[in-house]
């Protein structure tokens, strides 16, 4: 196994715990919007923060942005949670995940630019902000480690919980890179990215066909909750599709949206239909 694919193997399993404790503060439907909407601010932060500033290392993006954002964030449980409740309730729940989603990246992407705006109106010479960015960088390692961490709270102070842990964590591990590897040997078709399109896919008819068979037990924390729900990803498709509104794409950016929705829940639909 390559280097690349073991540092997104750690970020999932990081990412599929803290998802999995951070989410059960709160009801099903509201934990996986809050991951979601959290993970799209730190993605958007982390990837324009290389854009615009040029302080994130391919590492560190592999890291923390493939394998622990992704992972944090889930599509699936999304779609099967969105199935499985009433019209009216389903469609706010479409709003709320992607309106909050795209807003979390535009802060990220805001705290970003106010930063780089900082730096390009010093009145310090150069020699003082090259230390200064040098600095920053280092600064920007240590805090992105550290948030990563804070969305693990105090595990051994969890009653009842270790052993699921570990079994996410273990689905983690397989279903990020799996995500990488799905995801980046698909094409886009046009300006839309079909690869985070087809995870997002694969996985909520998986995840769906698991929950409506009746799975139960350790497969729930490996399968369902930690690979399934690594494999898939909201805050990628969160900051794709505000990447293309924000380079003036807004039809593709629309497109984008409506496809993921649509045919994840199809698929859902789908493995009702084959396994209810």
């Amino acid at each position: 196994m390559s280097l690349a694919l073991l540092t997104i193997a750690a970020g999932g399993f990081m990412g599929a715990t803290s998802r999995f404790v951070f989410a059960g503060y709160f009801q099903p439907t509201s934990g996986t919007l809050a991951v979601n909407v959290v993970g799209s601010i730190l993605l958007g932060f982390l990837m324009y923060n290389s854009d615009f500033l040029g302080y994130v290392s391919p590492g560190s993006r592999m890291f923390f942005g493939i394998g622990f954002l992704g992972s944090f964030t889930t599509f699936s449980t999304f779609s099967v949670q969105t199935f499985q409740m009433p019209g009216n309730l389903a469609f706010l729940n479409i709003v709320a995940n992607i309106l909050l989603t795209l807003a979390g990246v535009f802060i990220g992407r805001g705290a970003v630019v106010y930063l780089a705006n900082l730096r390009e109106g010093s009145a310090y010479p150069e020699f003082v902000t090259s230390r200064s960015d040098s600095r920053y960088a280092d600064y920007m390692k240590t805090g992105l480690f550290s948030a990563s961490l804070l969305f693990l709270p105090l595990i051994g102070s969890i009653s009842g919980l270790g052993s699921e842990i570990l079994l996410v964590g273990a689905g983690g591990l397989i279903g990020a890179p799996s995500r990488y590897l799905v995801s980046g040997a698909i094409p886009r078709l046009k300006e839309i990215p079909t690869g985070t399109l087809a995870v997002n896919m694969i996985g909520s008819f998986v995840l769906a066909s698991l929950t409506f068979s009746a799975v139960s037990g350790s497969l729930v924390y490996f399968l369902s909750i930690g690979m399934l729900g690594s494999f898939t990803t909201f805050s990628t498709f969160a900051y794709e599709s505000f990447r293309l509104l924000d380079e003036g794409e807004t039809t593709y950016s629309l497109l984008n949206m409506v496809f993921n929705v649509v045919l994840c829940l199809t698929g859902v639909a789908a493995a009702y239909l084959l396994f209810a």
